[in-house]
């Protein structure tokens, strides 16, 4: 494992921005008979995880979920991963989602969820499979300490290959829109460099001008 950094030093905010691809969403499945008690039909989770299912406590220290105040206990605080809640209900609503990181300098991130518990079509209500929605997203830190620096460095420790929800991530479109991102960050970064050259030379140009003109007052 990478060391970070420790002492004074690992406060010290860095020049740098660091950007970690996560998504978020929820999966829900129509109860069976059997299943159902009372109003409740569907069974749901509402979860953050790794573009690739991969294990994010190298950074996050907890992730808590707000559900609908007649939930019993609404607001749930996950502090190791799968970071995740599962419930029964019968409505959708929204669900707010708070990211804290393991650097206490780094504020909390909050962002929001749609619950989905119902298919689009009949085709997709017929497939038996989990209702998914999901979104790709990216935690962006500007400027993090030396020591937040060092924990975004560290390799996930493990992967959930066995979660029981994995088979129905749409892990490969996600990736694809990471590369996609990284590679409009690429080309972004191209053009401004190749922008600040002519500028830089457009200067000598102009400096050059300068003093031949000194030059010449001079005469």
């Amino acid at each position: 494992m990478m060391a970070t950094a420790s002492g004074p030093e690992a406060n010290m905010r860095t020049n740098v921005t660091i950007e970690k691809p996560f998504v978020y969403g929820s999966a829900a499945i129509a109860l069976n008979k059997a299943e159902i008690t009372g109003p409740n039909t569907h069974r749901w989770t509402v979860y953050v995880r790794g573009l690739q299912n991969e294990d994010l406590s190298t950074y996050i220290s907890k992730v808590s979920f707000q559900l609908h105040e007649s939930f019993k206990d609404p607001i749930r605080a996950i502090e190791k991963p799968p970071y995740e809640v599962t419930e029964t209900g019968w409505g959708e609503f929204r669900i707010v989602i708070k990211v804290f990181f393991r650097d206490p300098k780094e504020k909390p991130v909050s962002f929001f969820h749609q619950l989905k518990l119902f298919a689009t079509n009949k085709a997709e209500a017929a497939s038996g499979k989990p209702v998914i929605s999901e979104m790709y997203d990216e935690f962006i830190f500007h400027h993090p300490t030396e020591h937040l620096k060092g924990l975004l460095a560290l390799k996930p420790e493990k992967k959930f290959t066995d979660h029981p929800l994995s088979r129905y991530f749409d892990t490969k479109s996600f990736l694809d829109q990471e590369q996609d991102h990284i590679a409009k960050l690429t080309t972004a970064s191209k053009q401004v460099s190749e922008r600040m050259d002519q500028l830089r030379q457009r200067l000598y140009i102009l400096d050059e001008e300068i003093v031949q003109l000194n030059k010449i007052a001079r005469q």
